[in-house]
């Protein structure tokens, strides 16, 4: 804690005070040069990313920069293409370039510590966004609440596939959230499974969050216990278009119910269309201005405003949680879509 204290009394210098010293030692900012603060006295935000492999983060990508320069705030965004090696390189270089702030989505849950040792040593804060940061001290933890996402997967299917065979698709065993989506669903299943109404057929947690790794585990499963097979618990919508598609090669389309989460925009169609029963929204906005906000009061040294905290591991970290939303077909217009998530055409998709 004594270096954030002592961070903070850098970061309360007054504005007038830095205009000063520049004025006399006549310093002459650059553009492109972000050592140096521009003229403006832009704060400079490295935003890097574990991944752009999905729709979602594509679209936290380009919402954060929006959000950041209406408040008048630079954006450096990196995509580690799901390499903590490559994902640590980039955030020296981010360094090197003199961000005020590092805001993380890990590519790996424990292996990031060392891209946020890295800013914490030259007394960057850090905010772990999305995913979180395992052992690392992050200044704050912005995210969802996951557990949720899971309770609600599992008591949708619990109420619509009360007794039967079950196959889950967890998330990858390096993305901590994989964790609490399975605890969430876990407990609302767990009563139903050790009374046997509920059966894990097969289970298995996908690297790298790889959609034809789905494909092929629910294809096996299928071959395996062909008729049990009621339900498909995906941990995200790329993982449930992978059971959707095995579901459809064995002709099986309309005997099994799958849910999934992150309202992707195919994701939405297929709930639409019947062929995926459920998603979770996750209001990205919503996160982002939370993010953009901490991020000026990291900056000016104040207070994180969190209700509650979470263990990474080894610390208690501040944790900033963001309500989810169920959206099924009976409710998609009044979540999704009225919320311009996405777009009504394209949602139902019109063609002209």
């Amino acid at each position: 804690m004594g270096e954030r204290r002592k961070m903070r009394k850098i970061f309360q210098i007054p504005l007038i005070s830095l205009l000063m010293i520049a004025a006399l030692t006549g310093c002459n900012k650059s553009k492109t040069d972000h050592v140096e603060k521009k003229e403006e006295d832009k704060m400079l935000v490295g935003f890097s990313m574990g991944t752009l492999k999905e729709d979602r983060w594509l679209r936290d990508r380009d919402i954060f920069i929006a959000k950041a320069n209406q408040e008048g705030i630079e954006v450096i965004v990196k995509n580690a293409n799901n390499d903590s090696g490559i994902q640590l390189d980039q955030v020296k270089e981010m360094i090197k370039r003199g961000i005020d702030i590092l805001v993380i989505v890990p590519n790996d849950s424990e292996e990031v510590k060392e891209c946020i040792k890295v800013a914490k040593d030259r007394e960057i804060p850090v905010i772990s966004y999305d995913r979180l940061a395992r052992n690392s001290d992050a200044d704050v933890y912005i995210s969802f609440d996951n557990v949720k996402v899971g309770e609600l997967q599992g008591s949708y299917l619990a109420e619509h596939v009360p007794e039967g065979g079950y196959i889950i698709l967890n998330g990858a065993r390096d993305d901590y959230n994989s964790e609490m989506f399975h605890e969430g669903y876990m407990n609302v299943l767990k009563d139903s499974i050790s009374e046997d109404k509920i059966q894990i057929l097969e289970e298995t947690w996908v690297d790298n969050w790889r959609r034809e790794t789905a494909y092929d585990f629910v294809i096996k499963g299928i071959k395996t216990h062909k008729d049990k097979v009621k339900a498909i618990l995906a941990a995200n919508d790329s993982l449930a278009l992978g059971a959707i598609d095995a579901l459809s090669v064995s002709r099986m389309s309309n005997d099994v119910i799958i849910v999934g989460h992150d309202a992707d925009l195919v994701a939405c169609q297929r709930i639409v269309k019947g062929t995926q029963a459920l998603t979770i929204y996750k209001p990205i906005t919503k996160l982002v201005d939370k993010t953009v906000e901490v991020c000026k009061a990291l900056l000016a040294g104040e207070k994180i405003p969190a209700a509650e905290t979470i263990n990474d591991g080894t610390y208690e970290v501040p944790y900033i949680k963001i309500d989810v939303v169920p959206v099924t077909k009976d409710n998609i217009d009044e979540t999704v879509i009225k919320d311009g998530f996405h777009l009504k055409e394209e949602v139902y998709d019109m063609k002209e």
